[in-house]
């Protein structure tokens, strides 16, 4: 069996079979890495394709739904009063499928819910709308949660607080992680710690460049640039202690971890969010099939004005029109 083994990049150029722990454990964080700075990267612009895609085809039909849910929702929760017509196990289905149009009128609407809708969300739901809200919010406070106190948000009205401080606290995280690396690679970078005047010029070099990045807040570019370092302090990799390396590779995790929340973080962005109502991750909303979704959204605003004009009957006929649409949606 050949002892020569082809170098994939970022790894260390040594014998498999020489491998310490530490070695190992070393190139599959590269690997790792390398996979999750190109998903991140394809996601991101897959994402922007099919939002600019949607803003432009797509939006004007959603917006006329959204219109036509906001009817259908104030008409069917005047049933929820009525004292005959509706059986209890027919007025909790016909709950629930008033709260699963209004949380699709919350995806799309522009601003956060007010008035009546509120009203009607809060008078059915277990849970507060606020309540939801202050319960994500919270989860994404501590995990952006930095050493200095995060700026207040200043918004214009009360409907757009919501949006804009969920929108500051994820790009509080994303610059987070940046910060975090930043502080990381400055102490490797700086060339007034380094006693090797070889070494001198570029790491001034590198320091000019990850200056750069971080003001660009580029945290791929970033990423690269350490992997450079790595790869050229030593002449030989495979001399690197195994102590040099768990620093290494303690700071490798870290940004595998960073990476991962990243790319679980980047469908909730407001940027992107509207797109869970056509794909479920992020991953999968390459495969919209936005033909399918035109014809189905030209269906439903058909079939809602259908079930519109049929429950703005007298009480009688409203009560049938109702009892075959909870029927064929239950």
């Amino acid at each position: 069996m050949s002892q020569e083994l082809e170098k994939r990049q970022g790894e260390l150029n040594i014998k498999k079979s020489s491998l310490s722990k530490e070695q190992k454990t070393f190139n599959k964080l590269i690997q790792q890495i390398a996979a999750l700075r190109q998903e991140l990267a394809e996601l991101t612009a897959i994402l922007d394709k099919q939002r600019q895609h949607y803003i432009k085809h797509i939006s004007p039909f959603v917006q006329q739904l959204t219109g036509l849910r906001t009817q259908l929702v104030v008409l069917m929760n005047g049933f929820m009063t009525l004292s005959k017509g509706l059986s209890d196990y027919e007025k909790e289905d016909l709950r629930g499928l008033i709260l699963h149009l209004l949380q699709d009128i919350f995806r799309y609407q522009q601003g956060e819910p007010e008035g009546e809708l509120l009203d009607i969300f809060n008078a059915l739901s277990d849970t507060t709308y606020q309540d939801i809200s202050e319960q994500y919010l919270a989860k994404l406070r501590v995990a952006a949660a930095e050493e200095e106190t995060l700026p207040a948000p200043v918004t214009a009205s009360k409907r757009e607080r919501y949006k804009e401080e969920k929108e500051r606290l994820l790009d509080a995280l994303r610059r987070k992680n940046i910060q975090q690396l930043y502080r990381q690679l400055a102490k490797f970078f700086h060339p007034d710690l380094e006693q090797d005047p070889g070494k001198i010029q570029l790491k001034e070099e590198l320091m000019k460049q990850l200056i750069i990045a971080k003001e660009n807040e580029d945290l791929l570019s970033m990423l690269q640039l350490e992997i450079q370092w790595i790869e050229q302090e030593d002449r030989h990799p495979d001399q690197l202690t195994n102590d040099k390396l768990h620093l290494y590779n303690t700071t490798l995790k870290e940004q595998v971890k960073d990476l991962q929340e990243q790319i679980q973080s980047l469908f909730n962005h407001p940027k992107y969010e509207f797109l869970q109502g056509f794909a479920k991750t992020p991953q999968s909303a390459r495969f919209i099939d936005w033909k399918s979704e035109k014809n189905n959204l030209d269906n439903l605003l058909y079939g809602f004005r259908e079930i519109i004009s049929g429950l703005s009957q007298d009480t009688k006929s409203a009560l049938k029109v109702l009892k075959d649409v909870l029927k064929n949606n239950t």
